[in-house]
């Protein structure tokens, strides 16, 4: 714990340079004195002083090397407050036990705060370690998450450049299909468009509703039913009962066939062809021939094998047949005078009136269905008719309406031309982009893995700094005093009871009689050999040489003289320089100087970092 806070405190001690400042003005004050010392010894009789001031024994008279004289001073330490993290609470002065002059020792108790602003000071340190804490515990939890979310992007990005390739030319080939088919349409709408605009522009609509042959089919039709209907002698009313007889037909039978699918071809083409031969409602000899030779061929057909058959049904057929069965009751018939017919007259008769009344009904039949042609045939001439006025009349906006659609067709078509422009471009640097983080993934992978170790790096710092606060602020006032860690004597006190004291702020300014400087006057032709931190040799009269250092060299000019320019250099002591005071007469010699044997002064230097009778008093000291 005293390692942490002793490294905690010295971190902070650059924050404390402004502070010193104001301790300058102390040195400042205490350094005219021994400039005063110094002016008076510059006065004595020049040959003493020269006696005084010459080299030491054994120097070399190294010609290069810059000399100068001066006094030494006593160091002056400034105590600052290291508690420069607290935010909102203030520290709070309850007394002060010091007064300007005071002698202190290391450890001695010189300032209480009041309780009640250690204990706020307390609370706000606290909470900031927790919270310091508990944000690195988050960070801890989100550092595994991102990373997994890390590594999803750097294998999706590994994949995605695989894959690039084919998507890219599956994309192109999606893209040139639907152009393809946004041409399809748009050549098609302006074709459609074209041919109608070509019909309405050659009026070539009754050719395609074919009116004129519909018309004329309608004609010869009806023609040919008048002709036969005139030339057989048919009348409406055989012609709806023929039409009534069909329809209970086909309801007995379940809706059987047409009347005309039950005629024979030959009849039909016959009927219609009597027709069309004469047109004067008579027939020709052939006709009568073809006509009636089926009904004479049917006859001799059915002398005999028909007789009982077609008796069958009629009431006087049966007494007949009965008679011929029983030879007692067998009649003869009758001749038409009274006396008695020929054996099968009465048959023969019978069988002639059912051809005839057979015919009769094959020529209704016939005629029936050329009339059903006809109204068939006129519906078709009416039908299209109608269709063909309906176009013609709705020519002008059919019209329209192609052309609206061609131009939606075109605007679909320039859409898809330029998204097709535009895709293949989107496509081409999508391609592009997945390739490329493709061969960056890893270094990209690693960049966030890094980022992410440092931000959880900076979490931990966080935490370990609030902590660090919080025992250094323990350590320090922890119990609400202020202890002194050298001795020395107060020059100046800073601290006033009842106040805030700030962080980084100045609380006293004491003397260190275990430092001691050398303040000297360079010459401009000599001051820019010199620069802060290099060694110098510093020559004491009765106590030897030092080693030391250059601690600052003021840029302002010591002098007011425009011939001769000097500036302060001030060089502090190295070693043991405890047998020394302030006000000592002292010779500096910058760089590293030789002896008359060639020895720099520093290699002859004790164990004290002095040399000569310094290093031997040093020793007497010690025994």
């Amino acid at each position: 714990m005293e390692h942490q806070s002793e490294t905690l405190v010295k971190r902070r001690k650059w924050k404390n340079r402004l502070s010193i400042a104001a301790v300058i003005a102390v040195t400042a004050a205490i350094a005219m004195i021994s400039i005063g010392n110094y002016i008076n010894t510059r006065t004595t009789d020049t040959g003493q002083a020269e006696d005084e001031f010459a080299p030491p024994e054994g120097f070399g008279g190294d010609k290069g090397a810059v000399m100068a004289t001066g006094t030494t001073s006593v160091g002056v330490n400034a105590v600052t407050f290291d508690i420069d993290f607290l935010e909102d609470a203030n520290l709070y002065v309850e007394e002060v036990y010091l007064s300007n002059g005071d002698s202190v020792q290391a450890g001695d108790k010189y300032l209480k705060f009041t309780d009640a602003s250690i204990a706020d000071a307390r609370t706000e340190l606290e909470e900031a370690a927790l919270s310091a804490e508990l944000a690195y515990r988050s960070g801890i939890l989100s550092d595994g998450e991102s990373k997994l979310q890390a590594k999803y992007e750097y294998d999706t990005a590994m994949l995605e450049a695989q894959y690039a390739q084919q998507v890219y030319e599956d994309t192109l080939a999606q893209l040139e299909a639907d152009y393809a088919q946004a041409k399809k349409e748009y050549d098609a709408a302006q074709q459609e468009y074209d041919d109608y605009l070509e019909k309405v522009q050659n009026n070539s609509f009754y050719e395609e509703y074919d009116i004129e042959n519909l018309k004329k089919a309608y004609e010869e039709a009806y023609d040919l039913y008048i002709d036969r209907k005139k030339y057989y002698e048919v009348t409406d009313d055989e012609l709806k009962n023929n039409s009534n007889n069909n329809n209970n037909n086909g309801n007995n039978s379940g809706g059987g066939s047409n009347s005309a699918e039950s005629m024979e071809p030959a009849a039909l083409m016959t009927l219609s062809g009597s027709a069309g031969g004469t047109g004067d409602g008579k027939e020709s000899e052939s006709q009568k021939t073809e006509t009636e030779e089926p009904t004479k061929t049917e006859d001799t057909a059915q002398t005999e094998p028909t007789t009982d058959t077609d008796t069958t049904d009629n009431p006087e057929t049966d007494t007949d047949t009965d008679a011929t069965d029983n030879p007692e009751t067998e009649q003869k018939p009758s001749a038409p005078n009274g006396g008695e017919r020929p054996k099968g007259f009465g048959d023969a008769a019978r069988q002639e009136e059912q051809n005839a009344k057979k015919d009769r009904e094959w020529i209704v039949k016939t005629v029936s269905l050329l009339e059903q042609e006809t109204q068939d045939a006129k519906t078709a001439y009416t039908t299209a008719l109608e269709e063909y006025e309906d176009e013609i009349s709705s020519a002008e906006l059919n019209l329209q309406k192609l052309l609206n659609q061609l131009e939606t067709a075109r605007e679909d078509y320039t859409d898809a031309d330029v998204s097709y422009q535009k895709q293949t471009l989107s496509a081409k640097t999508a391609y592009e982009l997945s390739v490329a983080k493709g061969q960056t993934a890893q270094n990209d992978y690693q960049t966030q893995l890094t980022g992410l170790a440092d931000s959880l790096e900076r979490l931990q710092d966080e935490k370990e700094e609030a902590a660090g606060n919080l025992a250094l602020f323990e350590e320090l006032v922890g119990d609400g005093y202020l202890y002194t860690q050298e001795g020395g004597t107060v020059l100046m006190l800073m601290a006033q009871e009842g106040r805030s004291l700030a962080g980084g702020s100045m609380i006293f300014a004491y003397s260190n009689p275990k430092q001691l400087s050398v303040s000297v006057s360079v010459s401009q032709n000599d001051i820019a050999k010199l620069s802060v931190g290099e060694k110098a040799t510093v020559l004491i009269e009765e106590h030897g040489s030092y080693s030391g250092i250059i601690e600052t060299i003021n840029p302002v000019s010591a002098s007011n003289s425009r011939t001769s320019v000097t500036y302060t250099v001030t060089v502090n002591l190295q070693g043991d320089v405890s047998g020394l005071e302030a006000n000592l007469t002292a010779n500096v010699i910058f760089g590293e100087v030789a002896n008359r044997d060639g020895e720099p002064f520093n290699k002859k230097e004790g164990e004290h970092g002095q040399s000569g009778k310094a290093d031997e008093k040093a020793h007497d000291r010690e025994n």
